[in-house]
């Protein structure tokens, strides 16, 4: 569902990447309504994006074609009255991370600046809301991780002077309610970003530029130094990145990965698996400086004294054990970053003082849960059948389970009861009910409790 100015109301779904690169789609979606900008997204089987011409959210749920929620913003600005920079209706922006849905938008209230408000999926009600200090026609673009907002600037091909550079500038963290300023680099080789989005199944980033999709790979790290935010995570932009090329029609992916250099396959838009691939390499300068207070890749430390030698160690090294990745950390501090692939929730690492060891008990992994956990958690902040609910606890907690899966379904269930007890004093025949209607609500009173108690 690129950005086509009017008549973007169709979606397009893919079965793979082989299918996509060769332009061959599995099926398409009549939308009900016409979208503005490039920010839909995609959770838990329905689709969200801003109705053309409006302020509002609609959900579209993907298994029954059929529209299922709408909500609107309140105060947001709308239909280019504070894009980003590059324009396309892009007022209202939607993104998706380990903490659920969000979305990003201005308001006249915040004088144009960006406002980001955290939507229930289900009842489409909005559950918190954090006013910025950046103006959102200066960014280029924004993504979330972990409930951090990151914001892009980057210079487009019609810029006549290249002075605002290609870099994440600022971000802003909800759980803290600090932001900050950045340099941290940003690849933009094709020089028209129009929509950046981040899946937290994968931890990448997929970035829409100039008709070529590009996904780049992220490491996480502490923010030392920095007070506001030194409890989260920052994203580096100088390791791999697989970039996809496309013409409107078609696209073409690369899939092995360098560490010194990115790679960019172009394919025709006409005769996608008749041509080969060209493939161009081209060597990625140095990683910038980063921010005032961000602690260097490479370690700057004082000059040894003249009486005693040097030998204090200020990093535990990173590395790969188990599939887990330790990144590097200053020694005697914690470092936060996203659950290991296929869990979601933020990762602590110990780096022990002074010697500069990994604690020995390994990551702490506790917070790390299936993604199943968000669908649980967002059913029961809506309030449907604590049964049905129940029911699908119990399928999920089947299979393998993540280190927070069994605390978060101990809390779960002390939930469900309270919502279940809620739901059964609902169905409590009253003095004005008829006899019909009494008897009704405890046949449900009592299918309820049964179904419940068969689930458990």
């Amino acid at each position: 569902m690129p950005w086509t100015p009017y008549r973007t109301d169709t979606l397009t779904e893919y079965s793979s990447k082989e299918d996509f690169i060769a332009g061959r789609p599995t099926t398409t979606y009549k939308l009900p309504h016409r979208v503005d900008g490039t920010g839909f997204v995609v959770y838990d089987g329905a689709l969200f994006f801003n109705k053309e011409r409006t302020r509002n959210i609609v959900k579209f749920d993907l298994r029954t074609r059929i529209k299922s929620g709408e909500a609107i913003i309140a105060n947001a600005n709308y239909h280019d009255t504070s894009p980003y920079r590059w324009g396309g209706k892009s007022d209202i922006d939607l993104a998706v991370d380990e903490n659920g849905l969000w979305v990003i938008y201005a308001t006249e209230q915040n004088n144009g600046r960006i406002v980001i408000s955290q939507l229930n999926p289900y009842t489409l009600r909005v559950e918190g809301t954090w006013d910025t200090a950046y103006d959102k026609r200066s960014a280029s673009n924004s993504f979330m991780i972990c409930g951090i907002l990151y914001v892009v600037k980057s210079v487009y091909e019609d810029d006549d002077n290249e002075a605002t550079g290609n870099k994440i500038d600022y971000i802003y963290n909800t759980e803290l309610s600090k932001d900050g300023f950045l340099d941290i680099p940003f690849p933009n080789s094709y020089q028209y970003i129009a929509a950046v989005d981040y899946n937290p199944r994968d931890n990448l980033l997929y970035v829409w530029n100039n008709y070529h999709v590009v996904k780049y790979s992220l490491d996480f790290g502490a923010l030392d130094g920095r007070p506001e935010s030194s409890s989260s995570v920052i994203v580096f932009m100088d390791t791999t990145t697989t970039r996809t090329t496309t013409r409107p029609a078609t696209v073409s992916m690369t899939t092995t990965p360098t560490t010194s250099s990115t790679t960019t396959t172009r394919a025709s838009a006409t005769t996608p698996v008749a041509q080969r691939p060209r493939t161009i390499s081209t060597t990625l300068p140095p990683p910038l400086p980063p921010a005032e207070g961000n602690i260097p890749e490479g370690n700057t430390r004082s000059s040894p004294s003249s009486k005693l030698p040097n030998v204090g160690i200020e990093y535990c090294n990173p590395m790969i054990m188990s599939d887990v990745s330790w990144p590097k950390t200053r020694q005697g501090l914690v470092t936060r970053q996203p659950c290991p692939t296929g869990t979601i929730g933020v990762a602590m690492y110990l780096c022990m003082g002074p010697e500069g060891y990994w604690d020995p008990q390994g990551p702490d992994l506790s917070n790390c849960t299936s993604p199943w956990v968000n669908v649980i958690t967002q059913k029961l902040k809506a309030g449907e059948t604590a049964a049905i609910i129940a029911r699908e606890l119990s399928e999920q907690t089947k299979s393998n389970l993540q280190a927070g899966d069994i605390t978060y379904t101990v809390k779960a269930m002390g939930q469900l009861v309270d919502l279940l007890d809620v739901q059964l004093r609902n169905l409590t025949p009253g003095g004005k009910d008829s006899a019909a209607r009494s008897l009704n609500k405890l046949q449900k009173r009592e299918r309820s409790c049964r179904f419940y108690v068969q689930v458990f």
